[in-house]
C-alpha cells in the first residue's frame, strides 16, 4: 500500500515541483523523511527567506514552486513574503506542517489552531484536509489553483501523522491532474476593441507583469507597432512587460492620479494588458484619465478588475488577447505604421543606431567618482548596462533607484526584472537566489539596498552554501532613502528610524561565506562586477552612494 508522502511525491513529480525550500521543524520531519535522490532541498535559515527564494523561483520557472513551512509559527514568520508573492501573482505553493490529529483539540505544543485564517489575507486558497486520505487530493488542488490564472500563493496544512498513512493509488481521482490553460477573452468584445483601435487617433498600451513571456512580448511589441502606440509599464511594477529598449517604450507611469492624467493626456483610447489600472502611492485623488482619454482593461485578475478607478474592465489573458487583436487589425487592412519618437521616449529607450539613451553628461559621469567618493545612481546603472549581457536578469529592490534603472539599465529580454511584488522589502536578495536557481544559465544580479539587504540578510548563506553564482550589489546611503523622500513629500518634520548607521555589510557577508569587495569609482565597479558575474559562487559588492 502507497502512502500519503509516497503519493504526494508523485503529485511533486508530475508538476515539476522537486525542488523544496524551507527550514524544517519537528511538524515537517515526517514529510522530509526519506527525500528520494531526484528532490533537492534548498535550505534557508529562516522561514521569510525561504519563501522569498520559492518566490523568485516559481517567477522565473513560470510554474509552483514548494515551500515547507513550520507549522503556525513558520507561516506567520513566511507572510509578510507571501504578501510579496501574492503581489506578483506568484504560484508558491506554502506546506505548513501541523500537529498529530489527535492532539488537534489539546493544548499541545505547535498546535496551529486556525491555519486556514492565519494564511487567509496573504493567499488566493487555503486548506487542511478533513481526513488523512484526503491529502494527495487537497495538495493537488492547491498546486493546480496556484498556477491557474491569476496566478498566486496557496497554503495546505497537514498534520505531521498523515504522511505515513496508507492510501490507495490505484483509487478514482488519484490527483494527477494537466493544468489548465488560460481563457481567452469573449471574442464580441475583441472585436469590438479591435474596431476601436483601428478608429483611434492616438492610442497607446500599458503592458502589466503579464505580458512578461515572450508570447507577451511579441504580442504587445506586435500590436504598438501596428497601432504606432507609445507603451507605458505601471509605476512599481514587479516585471518588465514591453522591453525597454524598444522605440515605443516610455517606463513606469507615474504612482499619482495626477501624474498618470498628465502622462496620458492626449491619447483617445488606452489600453491595458495585464496591468493594475492605477498603482497609485502618493494619493492626488482627481479622476483616473483626463478628459477624452477613454480605457480599456483585459485581466486575468477579477479583483484587480473590480479594482480599476476607471474604463472597462475584460477578462481573460492578456497575452492572447493581445495576439487576436493583432491578428483582427490585420485582417481589417490595419497595417504597422512606422513607430515615431514624436511622443517623448521612455529614459534608456534607443532609436536605431543609438547608444541606450545615455547622454554624452551621462558617459563622462560614469568615468569618473562622486565628488564625496560615493557614486551616483546613474553612475552604478550605467555601469550594470555596460558590463552585463543581454541575457543577464536584475532582480531590483530599491526604490528610491528605480528611476535611474530604467534610465541606464532596463533590458530588452521577457524575465529580465523583478522587483518586490507587495511593496515589502525582503524579496530583492532572497528572491534573486530562487531566479538564480532557476535560472542558472543567465547571470542575475541582485541590486539591493543596505536597509533592504537586512530583511533577508540570510539568503547570503543559502547561496553561499549551494554555489549559487550570484552578484549582490549593496548600495548604501546609511539609510532608508525613499521614506526620507517621502518624509519630505508629506511635508513630515525630522523622522526618527530612518537612519542606518554602523553596519559592516561587508563583514556580515562574509561571516555567512561569501566573498565582499567595496567599489568607489566606476574603473573599480566594473573591475569586480566583471569579475563577480564570471565566478562560479556568490559575490557581494559593496558600493556607498553619494550623498
Amino acid at each position: 500500500m502507497t502512502t500519503v508522502r509516497q503519493i504526494t511525491q508523485e503529485l511533486l513529480r508530475h508538476h515539476d515541483m522537486r525542488v523544496i525550500f524551507g527550514n524544517p521543524g519537528s511538524t515537517e520531519l515526517p514529510f522530509l523523511a526519506e527525500l528520494p535522490e531526484d528532490f533537492t532541498y534548498v535550505l534557508a535559515l529562516n522561514e521569510a527567506t525561504a519563501t522569498a527564494m520559492a518566490d523568485g523561483y516559481a517567477q522565473a520557472t513560470g510554474r509552483p514552486a514548494l515551500v515547507n513551512l513550520h507549522t503556525a509559527v513558520g507561516l506567520g514568520n513566511a507572510m509578510g513574503s507571501l504578501v510579496n508573492a501574492a503581489g506578483a501573482r506568484s504560484p508558491v505553493v506554502a506546506l505548513a506542517g501541523q500537529q498529530v490529529r489527535a492532539a488537534l483539540p489539546t493544548p499541545a505544543l505547535l498546535v496551529n489552531r486556525h491555519p486556514a485564517a492565519l494564511a487567509q489575507g496573504a493567499v488566493k486558497h487555503t486548506a487542511e484536509p478533513a481526513r488523512p486520505e484526503d491529502t494527495p487530493e487537497v495538495f493537488g488542488q492547491a498546486i493546480l489553483r496556484a498556477g491557474q490564472a491569476p496566478a498566486g500563493p496557496v497554503c495546505v496544512s497537514v498534520p505531521m501523522d498523515d504522511w505515513e498513512r496508507p492510501v490507495d493509488a490505484t483509487a478514482d481521482g488519484f490527483p494527477l491532474k494537466p493544468r489548465t490553460g488560460a481563457a481567452v477573452p469573449d471574442p464580441a468584445a475583441l472585436a469590438a476593441l479591435a474596431a476601436e483601435l483601428a478608429e483611434a487617433g492616438a492610442p497607446a498600451l500599458i503592458a502589466g507583469p503579464e505580458m512578461d513571456t515572450q508570447a507577451g512580448y511579441d504580442a504587445t511589441v506586435a500590436l504598438a507597432e501596428r497601432l504606432n502606440a507609445p507603451v507605458w509599464l505601471p509605476a512599481f511594477t514587479s516585471r518588465a512587460g514591453f522591453p525597454s529598449t524598444h522605440i515605443a517604450a516610455r517606463g513606469p507611469l507615474p504612482s499619482s492620479a495626477a501624474g498618470v492624467r498628465e502622462a496620458l493626456a492626449g491619447h483617445d483610447l488606452v489600453l491595458a494588458l495585464g496591468a493594475p489600472v492605477f498603482t497609485y502611492y502618493q494619493w492626488t485623488g482627481g479622476p483616473g484619465t483626463a478628459p477624452g482619454t477613454r480605457l480599456a482593461h483585459i485581466t486575468s485578475d477579477p479583483e484587480e478588475a473590480a479594482r480599476a478607478v476607471t474604463g472597462t474592465s475584460w477578462l481573460g489573458s492578456p497575452v492572447a488577447a493581445a495576439q487576436t487583436l493583432d491578428r483582427l487589425l490585420a485582417g481589417a487592412g490595419t497595417r504597422p505604421r512606422a513607430v515615431t519618437a514624436s511622443r517623448p521616449l521612455a529614459d534608456g529607450a534607443k532609436e536605431p543606431g543609438s547608444d541606450g539613451g545615455r547622454s554624452e553628461e551621462a558617459s563622462r559621469a560614469a568615468t569618473s567618482p562622486a565628488a564625496d567618493g560615493g557614486l551616483t545612481d546613474t553612475e552604478i546603472f550605467t555601469v550594470l548596462a555596460k558590463v552585463l549581457a543581454e541575457e543577464a536578469i536584475i532582480v531590483n529592490e530599491t526604490p528610491h533607484q528605480l528611476p535611474a534603472y530604467w534610465q541606464s539599465a532596463a533590458g530588452s529580454r521577457p524575465g529580465s526584472f523583478y522587483f518586490t511584488g507587495g511593496g515589502g522589502l525582503g524579496f530583492g536578495l532572497a528572491g534573486a537566489v530562487g531566479v538564480q536557481l532557476a535560472r542558472p544559465q543567465r547571470p542575475v544580479v541582485a541590486v539591493v539596498g543596505d536597509g533592504s539587504v537586512q530583511y533577508t540578510l540570510q539568503a547570503l548563506w543559502t547561496a553561499a552554501r549551494y554555489r549559487v553564482p550570484l552578484t549582490v550589489l549593496v548600495l548604501d546611503n546609511g539609510g532608508y532613502e525613499i521614506l526620507k523622500s517621502w518624509g519630505r513629500t508629506l511635508g513630515a518634520g525630522p523622522l526618527p528610524g530612518v537612519d542606518l548607521p554602523g553596519i559592516d555589510i561587508m563583514g556580515l557577508a562574509t561571516g555567512y561565506g561569501v566573498t565582499a569587495r567595496r567599489a568607489r569609482t566606476t574603473d573599480e565597479l566594473t573591475a569586480l562586477l566583471s569579475d563577480a558575474v564570471a565566478s562560479p559562487e556568490p559575490r557581494l559588492i559593496h558600493v556607498p552612494l553619494a550623498s
